[in-house]
């Protein structure tokens, strides 16, 4: 694991990041970039990160300013914290800066391929995206969905091959989803819980069935769906303490069937290997609960 920044001139931001990459990287790997939700940091999910790494991927975290850690560290009380963390997430310039920090990362992964320590180790053609939350609307954008009113504007990636999308939301805009999804082409497999419910109290309170909304409502195929029985929102951080996904790293059926299935996933879309694909459709499912809801398109 090795950290640092990225520096955007060009936007005059910088961007923390970590990195889980195989120990030693012998080959050129897929890369998957992983985005924090809102009020965390790149020391999110690193279950995730580990494990990607382990099955000969480099992960790399990523750490957004304006909807990070920095929006509520020094607060004395929770209902500081949450306001603030409300603010993060309504804030359109914020919007706007963290999903350009994901075509930035990219440019800075093709750079890493062609100087440093993982100079051609990086296989550029193989490029997966995960995240969770406000991490999992990045993702989403990514991937093709639409922003702004009546979705003028779009931020879609084609570098972006396979998206894991964790605790999705809906677009705050609202407005005709088949319409604001209609980008969107690649695989995604999405993931929530029967309890996922809002991330932050005293934001506008919803039924956690709606962080399924995205997958019923995209028609194209490629798509998966995970529910898991009892999970919360910060089941899929891999850390403690809140809505903003901070302090010790907390291991759970949660994050093993998650990682699990990311690794199913990405290994049947990104190294197209069609055994991973067969255990992603066939025996992934013994690794479930009864209670738990898996189904695919």
């Amino acid at each position: 694991m090795t950290e640092g920044v990225l520096r955007d001139e060009n936007r005059d931001r910088t961007v923390p990041y970590r990195i889980y990459a195989p120990a030693p990287v012998e080959r050129a790997c897929p890369v998957i970039v992983v985005s924090h939700g809102v009020g965390g940091s790149r020391e999110s999910m690193p279950y995730l990160g580990r494990r990607l790494a382990e099955s000969g991927y480099v992960a790399l975290h990523l750490q957004h300013p304006g909807t990070d850690s920095s929006v509520w560290e020094g607060m004395t009380s929770l209902s500081e914290v949450y306001r603030a963390l409300r603010e993060a997430m309504w804030n359109a310039e914020a919007a706007r800066l963290r999903v350009q920090d994901v075509p930035f990362a990219l440019d800075e992964i093709a750079r890493m391929n062609r100087e440093g320590p993982l100079a051609g180790r990086l296989d550029l053609t193989r490029i997966g995206m995960a995240g969770h939350s406000y991490g999992g609307v990045s993702t989403m954008v990514a991937a093709g969905q639409r922003m702004g009113p009546g979705g003028r504007w779009s931020f879609r990636e084609p570098r972006i091959k396979a998206g894991l999308v964790m605790s999705p939301n809906v677009p705050i805009q609202g407005g005709d989803l088949v319409s604001l999804y209609r980008d969107i082409e690649i695989p995604l497999f999405h993931i929530t819980g029967t309890a996922d419910g809002n991330a932050v109290p005293g934001n506008k309170e919803f039924d956690p069935i709606q962080r399924t909304v995205p997958y019923e409502t995209l028609t194209i195929s490629h798509q998966y769906l995970l529910v898991l029985d009892g999970a919360g929102h910060n089941a899929f951080s891999g850390l403690e303490h809140g809505p903003h996904a901070h302090g010790p790293e907390r291991l759970t059926r949660y994050t093993r069937v998650v990682e699990e299935g990311a690794v199913l996933f990405f290994d049947a879309y990104l190294k197209g290997k069609e055994e991973a694909l067969a255990a992603l459709r066939g025996e992934f499912r013994s690794k479930l609960e009864s209670a738990d809801r898996f189904e695919w398109k």
